[in-house]
């Protein structure tokens, strides 16, 4: 038999020692002299869950909003004419502005006004040519009259008088009509302010094409404001409008402003699962401006209560639901090995890098935060510091 070439060999010998290395765990494992080899455990770290003094463990964050309000939209179309001057710090006269206050009637801008006035021309002449058209009708229909009781015209020369008549007085109450409304037409070319208020935004320029429905203005009362927050269901039935409150402001350094809650949300929000508490605080001074961030501070009953916190990174989306909240947790299993076990929760707020469970956890369990994003549940696991 002819030898194989030394290369050849080389390949077989090879090629049977890696058959023989795939085929030795199958053998080795049918044989029962050895179970193949257990899946890689996942390295994790691991906190316990903690119990924290106060409803969030903090104060809650809330932005402050005016108590009052209100878009100030056009009525008609055209070109803004002129924006209300007011005097700024230099001492110049300049357009409005956010942060500027106005009072009930205070015209704040003027759309070119030519053809609402040219419609009430229009429609004032067409009043004077019905009057007089009412004056002549009016007559006739008065001597119309008088001949029918005499016998000297017949009945429907007297009828036509009579429907002349009553065409033209309708013609004069609809010319009425189309002048009052040129009027208020031509009045609604001033954009006035409804109540006496702050600027909290202006919207338009000279020049801008504005039509009906297009807001000029947004202006609010904040001699009061408003803060709304969210509190969990566990602290909710607590919180009665009237019971009073405190807030903080970083502008405000030490400074505590007091209020009062104003709303209690009945149904919570379904993302959130926060119901929205409102709360009004007194702002005489103005000193508490549209957008600020307070820190809202409940009553001591309410902030005694002692609730779970997690960090906010040991927190994931389950599989099977993307709006609702989940942590792994590191449990053991029959055999004593460590898997990572699903636990779906409900949080309530998140104040820092901590959130307050509401339900699904108990203290003392040991939640995955560092590899939460890669277990999955039944995941082998490795706790490691």
């Amino acid at each position: 038999m002819q030898k194989k070439p030394k290369r050849l060999r080389a390949f077989l010998q090879s090629a049977g020692l890696a058959f023989f290395l795939l085929a030795a765990p199958m053998t080795l494992a049918g044989c029962g002299h050895k179970e193949a080899a257990a899946p890689e455990s996942i390295p994790v770290t691991v906190q316990s869950v903690a119990m924290a003094s106060g409803a969030t463990g903090g104060a809650y964050s809330a932005n402050i909003i005016a108590d009052t309000q209100v878009d100030v939209a056009f009525k008609v179309n055209g070109y803004v004419q002129s924006i209300l001057q007011v005097k700024g710090a230099d001492g110049k006269a300049r357009n409005v502005q956010a942060g500027d206050r106005v009072t009930a009637g205070t015209v704040l801008a003027v759309v070119k006004d030519d053809t609402y006035r040219n419609s009430l021309v229009k429609a004032q002449a067409d009043l004077q040519n019905s009057q007089a058209s009412l004056s002549r009708t009016k007559a006739d229909f008065i001597r119309y009259t008088h001949l029918l009781e005499q016998r000297v015209v017949a009945q429907a020369d007297y009828d036509a008088a009579k429907q002349q008549y009553e065409s033209a007085r309708a013609s004069v109450g609809a010319a009425q009509a189309a002048v009052q409304q040129a009027k208020v037409d031509l009045d609604d070319c001033k954009l006035k302010s409804p109540m006496s208020a702050l600027v909290l935004d202006r919207k338009i320029e000279v020049g801008t094409l504005v039509a009906p429905n297009t807001i000029g203005f947004q202006i609010g009362d904040t001699s009061k404001v408003k803060v709304v927050f969210g509190v969990p269901g566990a602290i909710v039935g607590e919180l009665k409008p009237g019971a009073e409150i405190a807030a903080t402001i970083d502008a405000f350094p030490g400074q505590n402003f007091k209020g009062a809650i104003s709303k209690v949300a009945a149904v919570a929000d379904p993302n959130a699962r926060l119901f929205d508490i409102e709360a009004t605080i007194p702002n005489p001074d103005g000193r508490l401006r549209v957008g600020m961030i307070a820190a809202i501070h409940l009553p001591a009953t309410v902030q005694a209560k002692n609730v779970l916190v997690v960090p906010t990174r040991a927190i994931v989306r389950p599989p099977d639901d993307p709006k609702g909240y989940a942590v792994y947790v590191a449990e053991k299993n029959s055999d004593g090995q460590m898997i990572a076990t699903l636990k779906k929760v409900e949080i309530g707020p998140v104040v820092g890098d901590q959130a307050s469970v509401e339900s699904g956890l108990d203290a003392g369990a040991q939640v995955i935060v560092r590899g939460a994003d890669i277990v999955f549940n039944g995941a082998s696991i490795n706790v490691v510091p």
